[in-house]
């Protein structure tokens, strides 16, 4: 506990110098031994289609690093907007989230939608509650309000929150030109329909359509891992270990012939925070598989290719598995030479 008790408060008394106790030495060590022992947050639990779960024991209590979002430049590294206090809380029981609870998200339920889990907590808590954030797309911007996209890229969107109920949070951009800088919110609408804006203030941002960016909650936060609300508004079943995310069942990215390498938006296949993705390439009736991925639209990154089995399994005549980094923004060129009978399956991705 040693985290939670510094700093003591004598020392932010008085002027001059301070006196330290040697009890106050040994919470100093175990607080640096701790923050060995906190490089990773408690894992995300899918409990069902609209319930996440941390999960915690008296014996074995979830503990978290309040140190903010991770960093979209620089993998290991966080940002906290100078919103999150960099202390740890922990918890003795475990916490379920609720998607169909009132309180459990920012704005209403969205379906087709990714959400930011935030472990959150005030200054004088020692214990975290769960929240999570609707992860927010680009639609427009006119001076500094972004008028908002839906995650699949194919209409606008309002999220509902209360009118300004995200001024003081801070907007972090994920993808394009702005990546990486922070803008505080001034306002937001209170739109649950097509025209959701948020407005802040600063210099102006450099968006385009279809970027990527999250509003940082106004209090002590860490990100804990990135869930998708699915078309029928469940959430969809996931392992989580550390930054590694396996769905329970392949989500199909493409299928059919696709004629040169053609830029394919993973918008609500994997976050924005993936760098890895992870998958398999299959082919049905008794076709050549192909698949060829590249990360400039001109030279491939990896190439899959293989003679179709004698028989089917599992519905396909051949499959192979692949690995490969994810373009920002969730992207990445597709072809398979105009090929028919082909399938491109998601089955994760790593942050």
């Amino acid at each position: 506990m040693s985290l939670i008790h510094l700093p003591q408060s004598k020392w932010g008394s008085g002027t001059g110098r301070q006196v330290i106790l040697k009890t106050d030495f040994e919470k100093i060590e175990q607080a640096v031994l701790e923050g060995f022992q906190m490089a990773l947050a408690p894992p995300l639990e899918y409990v069902d289609a609209a319930n996440l779960r941390v999960n915690a024991l008296a014996d074995c209590k979830a503990r978290v690093m309040l140190c903010g979002f991770p960093s979209p430049l620089h993998p290991g590294q966080w940002v906290s907007g100078g919103l999150a206090d960099g202390r740890y809380r922990e918890n003795s029981e475990a916490l379920v989230l609720n998607f169909a609870t009132a309180g459990s998200l920012w704005g209403t339920e969205k379906a087709n939608q990714w959400y930011c889990v935030f472990a959150l907590a005030g200054a004088a808590d020692t214990c975290f509650s769960l929240k999570a954030m609707p992860v927010m797309r680009v639609s427009s911007q006119a001076a500094q309000s972004i008028y908002l996209r839906n995650n699949g890229n194919s209409g606008d969107i309002g999220y509902g929150c209360s009118a300004n109920e995200l001024a003081d949070g801070k907007i972090l951009v994920l993808s394009g030109a702005s990546r990486g800088l922070v803008r505080l919110i001034t306002a937001n609408n209170s739109d649950n329909g097509s025209a959701g804006t948020i407005t802040y203030e600063g210099s102006a941002l450099t968006l385009a359509p279809g970027d990527w960016f999250l509003a940082l909650p106004h209090t002590n936060f860490r990100c804990l891992g990135m869930v998708l609300n699915g078309s029928d508004s469940n959430l969809v079943p996931f392992f989580q270990e550390g930054g590694r995310f396996t769905y329970f069942t392949p989500r199909q990215a493409a299928s059919g012939a696709i004629n040169g390498n053609t830029l394919f938006d993973l918008g609500l296949m994997v976050p924005p925070t993936a760098r890895v993705l992870q998958g398999y390439a299959a082919a049905a009736a008794g076709a050549d598989l192909k698949l060829a991925m590249s990360y400039d639209g001109g030279n491939p990154a990896l190439v899959l290719h293989g003679p179709p089995p004698s028989g089917d399994f599992q519905g396909v005549r051949g499959a192979l598995p692949f690995r490969c980094r994810v373009l920002e923004g969730s992207r990445i060129y597709l072809n398979n030479e105009n090929t028919a009978n082909q399938m491109v399956k998601v089955t994760g991705w790593e942050e």
